[in-house]
C-alpha cells in the first residue's frame, strides 16, 4: 500500500490517478490475487439461553466451542489498459480494480449462526482515467468508475413463542414456553438475503509532485463516499420450526415452510479515504516510500433492509382467541448498527532494481475501524501489522511478471461489552423483539492475500 506517490503501472487507477503520467508506452495489465481470512471465534457461554430442557423446566447452559471460517482463498481479478492521447503530457486509461476482500463461510448449526453462516460480497469499479502533466513538477488525474454491489447472506433468525398466543399443556408436551430470548434450535429459521445494485458511480482524483531529478515525488488521493442501494430477495425458512412441524400437536401452527419478498432493499454506504505518499530515490535504482491512508467510516452507523414484507401463513386453531388470524406479515426495517468509526494506516515500503529484476517489501500498521460493541464474524477485524514481499521479471523489454505475498495479522479481541443482538421475530405479531447478545468472546484472525500479474507493454 505504499504505492501512492512512486505508483509506476496501471493500478495507479486505484492508489493515485495522477501518476499514470508516468507510463510512457501503451500497455495492458492483467493480474489476479487470491484473499483469505481466517477467523476463529470463541463466544462466551451464555448460561439459561440453550435449548429446552423439559426435565428441568427450562432452559440450559450453553458451552460454545470455537468456530472458524472455513472458505477457500476468494480469486479477485484486476485488468487495464493505457495510452497516451494525443500528446506525451496526457493520459488516458481503463481498468477493472475491484477491493480485495475474503469469503466467510462457518458450521450452519454453529454458535455463530445468528450473525453468519455463508456469505459473499463482490464489490467492483469498471471506468476511465485521465492524468495530465501541467509543467515539469505537476501531475493530475482523476477517474470515474461505475460501480457494482452484490451481496449473499445467509444466517439463522430466532422465532420465539409463548403461552399467552398459544394453547398448549405444557404438562404434557416437550415444548419451551418461551418467556424471553434464547437460542433454542427448535426456534431457529433460516435467513436468506441476496440483493445487487449495478448502479453505483463513484470517482477518485489524484496529485502528483516531481522534480525533474526525480530524486523524490509526493503525491495525494481522495476517493468520496460511495452509496449503494441494493435491490434483491429475503426468504425465511420455517421447515424445522416447533411450531411447523407436527410432532407434538399433531397440526402446524406455522403452516408456511418457506416464504419470500423479492423486492427488499439494503442501503450501504462506502468511506471518504484518503491516501497520500512520499517517496525518496536514495539511487538511480531503488526507492522508498512512507503513505498513510485515512477512512471515514464514523460516517456509517447502520446498515438498513427496508421495502421487508414477508407473509406468514398461520393456522389460527391453537392460538387464543384474541390473536387468531390467518396470515403474520414481517415488514419492519431491519437496522443492523455498526457504529464504525474512522481507521488510518501507515504503510512503509521499498522497491530495488537488479537489472531485468526488481526486488519489493513493506510493512504497515492500520487501525480497526469496528469497535468491541459491534464486532462480529460476519466482519471480523482489529488493529492489524502486517507484510509484503514481491518481484517483478522482464524477460524482454515488453513483457514484465509480478509475483506478490502479504500477512497481516489482527491483534486479538475479547469482547465482553457486545450490542450484536440475534434477529428474533415474534410470530404471531411479525413484530422484531428483543433477542440475546451473540457477539461477546474471543476473536482471531490473520488475513493472507497472494497473487501474480503480467503487463504487456506496446513499442519500444
Amino acid at each position: 500500500g505504499a504505492f501512492i506517490a512512486g505508483v509506476d503501472d496501471l493500478t495507479a487507477l486505484y492508489y493515485n490517478p495522477a501518476a499514470l503520467t508516468r507510463l510512457e508506452r501503451p500497455q495492458i495489465m492483467l493480474n489476479v490475487a487470491g484473499v483469505q481470512q481466517s477467523v476463529s471465534f470463541q463466544r462466551a457461554n451464555a448460561p439459561g439461553l440453550g435449548a429446552y430442557d423439559a426435565d428441568a423446566g427450562g432452559y440450559s447452559n450453553t458451552k460454545f466451542g470455537a468456530t472458524e471460517n472455513t472458505a477457500p482463498p476468494f480469486a479477485i481479478p484486476h485488468f487495464g489498459f493505457s495510452s497516451k492521447l494525443g500528446t506525451p503530457n496526457t493520459t488516458f486509461a481503463f481498468g477493472f480494480y475491484p477491493p480485495y476482500a475474503p469469503d466467510l463461510s462457518y458450521d450452519k448449526e454453529g454458535p455463530q449462526r445468528y450473525s453468519l453462516i455463508d456469505t459473499m460480497v463482490i464489490q467492483t469499479s469498471l471506468g476511465p482515467s485521465v492524468a495530465h502533466k501541467i509543467n515539469d513538477w505537476i501531475s493530475i488525474g482523476a477517474g470515474v468508475a461505475w460501480g457494482v454491489l452484490i451481496a449473499e447472506q445467509q444466517l439463522k433468525i430466532s422465532v420465539p413463542w409463548n403461552q399467552e398466543t398459544v394453547e398448549i399443556d405444557f404438562n404434557t408436551l416437550d415444548v419451551a414456553n418461551n418467556t424471553g430470548p434464547n437460542e433454542d434450535p427448535a426456534n431457529d429459521v433460516g435467513f436468506d438475503f441476496t440483493a445487487s445494485d449495478w448502479g453505483g458511480i463513484s470517482w477518485n482524483a489524484g496529485l502528483m509532485v516531481e522534480p525533474p531529478s526525480k530524486k523524490w515525488a509526493f503525491g495525494m488521493m481522495v476517493q468520496p463516499p460511495v452509496k449503494f442501494h441494493a435491490k434483491g430477495k429475503m426468504q425465511a425458512d420455517f421447515s424445522n420450526h416447533v411450531l411447523h412441524t407436527d410432532g407434538y400437536l399433531g397440526d402446524q401452527i406455522i403452516v408456511s415452510e418457506k416464504v419470500s419478498d423479492d423486492d427488499v432493499t439494503l442501503n450501504i454506504l462506502m468511506p471518504l479515504i484518503l491516501k497520500a505518499g512520499f517517496a525518496f530515490r536514495p539511487t538511480e535504482t531503488s526507492e522508498i516510500e512512507l503513505a498513510g491512508v485515512w477512512q471515514n467510516w464514523s460516517k456509517i452507523e447502520t446498515m438498513t433492509i427496508t421495502g421487508l414484507n414477508l407473509v406468514v401463513d398461520v393456522n389460527g386453531e391453537h392460538m387464543v382467541p384474541a390473536a387468531r388470524r390467518d396470515d403474520t406479515i414481517i415488514d419492519d426495517d431491519v437496522i443492523l448498527p455498526t457504529y464504525y468509526e474512522d481507521a488510518w494506516s501507515l504503510r512503509l515500503g521499498g522497491q530495488n532494481h537488479f537489472g531485468q529484476f526488481t526486488a519489493r517489501a513493506g510493512a504497515f500498521y492500520e487501525t480497526s475501524a469496528i469497535p468491541t460493541s459491534t464486532q462480529n464474524v460476519s466482519l471480523v477485524d482489529g488493529n492489524k501489522l502486517g507484510y509484503g514481499v514481491g518481484g517483478s521479471y522482464r524477460p524482454t523489454d515488453n513483457w514484465s511478471i509480478d509475483l506478490g505475498l502479504s500477512q497481516s495479522f489482527l491483534a486479538e479481541k475479547d469482547v465482553s461489552d457486545s450490542e450484536i443482538e440475534q434477529i428474533a421475530v415474534e410470530p404471531l405479531t411479525g413484530d422484531f423483539v428483543d433477542g440475546t447478545i451473540i457477539g461477546n468472546g474471543t476473536y482471531k484472525s490473520s488475513v493472507l492475500i497472494f497473487g501474480a500479474g503480467l503487463n504487456y507493454y506496446f513499442g519500444h
